[in-house]
């Protein structure tokens, strides 16, 4: 059992060692093909001023959406009621 142990770990080691080189010769390779960004940090800040003010607008839309279900919802559960206390 120690023995096995002992393999398990140097498999592991080759393995993480394996992972390493193969994660090291991609990031070269992305480096040597990576354009560089013509982006300016103002239109960067520009960028994540429109992507905040659109995740808000968004998340109003949801809200309103989720209520106006809601409210769709308890006017007719409402309506079904009223229908089955009158019959």
């Amino acid at each position: 059992m120690m023995q096995r142990d002992k393999e398990n770990r140097e498999l592991r080691k080759a393995g993480k060692k394996r992972m390493n080189e193969t994660r090291d010769s991609l990031l070269k390779l992305t480096e040597r093909h990576r354009p560089s960004s013509g982006v300016s940090l103002e239109q960067l800040e520009q960028i994540h001023a429109e992507t905040k003010a659109r995740r808000k607008w968004e998340q109003q839309s949801f809200f309103h959406g989720k209520l106006m279900f809601i409210l769709i919802v308890a006017i007719v559960l409402l309506a079904v009621w009223l229908i089955y206390l009158c019959v």
